[in-house]
């Protein structure tokens, strides 16, 4: 960890909240049986990466059909999906708790019947980031954390929450996973969440 902020790394962001971003193998790995289970086949099938990036390449690699979407440029029309999968930083951008709400159910939308939803990120811990030297600020009525060197905050989501906004989208938790490989999940660590249409 570095001692004084202006020593972090140009993108803090992937940094602090993406830990699962450097394992692209790991996240093919999972999407593959995702997606498997719901194409009935291994290897193939349509999965929607939000944001692009070294998964969406690794699933591509993998004869995937990959379409990369971003939340706020519009997602695509008059296609279903195998598996969404939402990155770490995709509903935390989002400003508020009615965007990040809108924001599961168009993807939900996105689902072939029996399809994934899958939603990586963090589990709150607002106290450990209040210390954290990344952290410029932490807001815990509005759900919010402004890292070192950045202009907006994240809104960062509790896992009850998040399971609300897939039940109001007609999604139903499936798993919930500190990893890639069946990792519990830790306070302050990674996330991800698996919702089935």
């Amino acid at each position: 960890m570095p001692a004084r902020i202006d020593e972090l790394p140009s993108d803090v962001l992937d940094r602090w909240l993406a830990p699962l971003v450097d394992d692209p193998a790991g996240a093919v790995a999972f999407l593959a049986e995702v997606t498997g289970r719901v194409a009935r086949r291994r290897g193939g099938g349509h999965v929607l990466v939000l944001g692009g990036g070294p998964v969406a390449d690794a699933l591509a690699g993998e004869d995937y059909a990959v379409t990369v979407a971003h939340l706020e440029h519009g997602l695509p029309t008059g296609l279903r999906f195998d598996a969404v999968y939402a990155g770490a930083d995709a509903l935390a951008r989002l400003r508020g708790q009615r965007d990040q709400l809108r924001a599961v159910r168009r993807l939900a939308g996105l689902l072939r019947p029996g399809g994934a939803l899958v939603v990586q990120g963090r589990q709150p811990d607002p106290a450990r980031w209040a210390s954290d030297a990344w952290v410029r600020e932490v807001d815990c009525v509005r759900q919010t954390v402004l890292l070192a060197g950045a202009e907006m905050p994240l809104r960062y989501v509790w896992p009850t929450e998040l399971d609300l906004m897939a039940e109001l989208a007609e999604l139903a938790l499936d798993s919930r996973w500190g990893g890639w490989c069946g990792e519990p999940v830790e306070c302050g660590g990674p996330v991800v969440s698996v919702y089935r249409s």
